[in-house]
């Protein structure tokens, strides 16, 4: 009988229209709910039968009417849901549509257009242009979307069961909601007398307003079980009041029989150890000795690469910040040698203010000066060194800075010596950090983008071929980008 109502109060309603295309002409028979007024949340269900009374594009009319879109565009529209089904012999489409609206009035607009963009290639430009119009299909009389008159977020009309199936010491139940209305339904918690219990499965299905939701359960018990009651409290908009719904008390109690045995083969303590084992199976974690430890070394050892890219990101940071703690330690001779940078020949001249009284140091500046400052020919490439002739032969930037490089380091040396052994330790470990700044901020970049490129390659391994190509190619650069950092380029400001 309710079902019949249904049907009345739902497809009693019918329109036609139709729509012509030139090259086509079709006919929409709309299906509305006789209804004026519904509820929030209420399923509210629109058919749209699409027939082609004329076709003159040359293509075979299921074809078209595959090619057909329908779609709400309801500004009260909560969700929806759509069926489509070409009827082979009726040569029709049928379009049905379930929809949750807000409050408010509606037309309940369709709006009808055919993939012009799929159609591409199928038919000429002229047809396609013909049909790229849309057109919109609305009830002629407005419905009413009631707001709910209790505060209670499950619509529609359901029915609650329980299942439970022994397995002798423990059980499975099922809670089963079945009906239909808005795919909302309460997600329980157990209550049980003498067990433990742990849902284990949730699923929720709506085909159609048709709602289908099953909430397993696994419990463990020791001789007896008794499972308390779940109620279900929802709106029924047909009646139009709350109907609540209760299961029944669901119990295991064993016979006389298996009374007896039990009593005969385990004692208590037995009883309470059986069900402590299989408590174990509900809630593992909560008996798994050391479980954090045993999760942080189940982690570390997954990531372990990307650990270990962290750790030296880390070792290259304290490496570079080490040097703003150990410059106190460094001599100012020293720190003034190591600035001074061969950018123009001329500045080889600035090593003269620092030069020591020990007579090596100065034979081989003086040495130095004279090949490159006197009876010299220069050859230049765009103000820069291309070599250089001298009295003992030809040298390039790469000599250069090579014996202007090993003068530094005799200087340093010098002046390194009068420092006690731990204080030199320090000032040495401070000069190697300051000469490989540039190879320590490229490493750093390299692994860092190493570190995020792997992390991605985790996530998602489908593309970890092109990631890992990327890596490459980055590391390519990097490493290329080094050579030209460090490559000797002098300049010069006369001959």
């Amino acid at each position: 009988m309710y079902i019949f109502i249904l049907f009345l109060l739902i497809f009693s309603l019918s329109e036609a229209l139709e729509i012509d295309y030139r090259w086509l002409k079709l006919e929409v028979e709309s299906f509305y709910p006789a209804k004026i007024s519904v509820y929030e949340k209420e399923p509210v269900f629109v058919r749209f039968d699409i027939k082609i009374k004329e076709n003159k594009t040359g293509i075979q009319k299921e074809v078209l009417l595959s090619f057909i879109r329908m779609k709400p565009v309801d500004k009260n529209l909560k969700f929806s849901q759509q069926e489509r089904l070409i009827h082979q012999d009726e040569k029709k489409l049928k379009v049905k549509n379930l929809l949750y609206l807000r409050s408010g009035d509606t037309y309940l607009p369709f709006e009808l257009y055919f993939d012009t963009d799929t159609m591409k290639g199928v038919l000429d430009e002229d047809i396609l242009s013909s049909l790229s119009k849309k057109v919109l299909i609305k009830k002629e009389q407005p419905v009413y979307i009631s707001p709910l008159p209790y505060p209670v977020p499950y619509v529609g009309s359901f029915d609650i069961k329980t299942s439970l199936v022994d397995e002798n010491g423990t059980a499975t139940l099922k809670i089963i909601i079945k009906g239909k209305g808005f795919p909302s339904v309460p997600n329980y918690t157990l209550v049980v007398k003498n067990g433990s219990a742990k849902k284990i499965a949730f699923d929720i299905k709506n085909e159609m307003g048709y709602i289908t939701s099953v909430q397993k359960y696994k419990i463990v018990y020791m001789d007896s079980l008794e499972v308390l009651p779940v109620s279900f409290t929802f709106f029924d908009p047909y009646q139009e009041k709350l109907i609540e719904k209760k299961t029944k008390t669901e119990k295991i109690e064993p016979t006389e029989n298996e009374k007896k045995i039990q009593l005969q083969e385990l004692s208590e303590e037995k009883k309470i150890d059986f069900y402590i084992e299989n408590f174990k199976t509900l809630y593992p974690e909560y008996f798994e000795k050391n479980q954090l430890i045993k999760r942080f070394f189940k982690t570390a050892d997954r990531y372990k690469n990307l650990i270990l890219l962290f750790i030296l990101i880390l070792v290259l940071s304290v490496i570079a910040l080490s040097r703003k703690f150990l410059i106190k330690k460094v001599p100012k001779e020293v720190l003034s040698v190591l600035s001074i940078e061969l950018e123009y020949l001329d500045d080889y001249k600035k090593l003269f203010r620092y030069l020591p009284s020990e007579e090596k140091i100065q034979k081989l500046y003086a040495k130095e000066i004279d090949n490159l400052f006197f009876k010299t020919k220069i050859h230049k490439k765009r103000g820069r060194i291309f070599f250089v002739e001298t009295s003992e032969g030809v040298v390039n930037s790469y000599h250069i800075l090579k014996s202007f490089n090993r003068l530094k380091d005799m200087i340093i040396d010098f002046y390194l010596k009068k420092l006690g052994e731990k204080d030199r330790k320090l000032a040495v470990f401070y000069i190697f950090v300051h000469k490989n700044t540039d190879i320590l901020v490229v490493l750093s970049v390299l692994i860092f983008a190493t570190l995020i490129i792997q992390f991605s390659v985790d996530r998602f391994q489908q593309a970890g071929m092109y990631l890992n190509f990327v890596n490459l190619l980055v590391f390519t650069i990097g490493i290329f980008s080094v050579f030209l950092l460090r490559k000797p380029v002098i300049k010069v400001r006369n001959d």
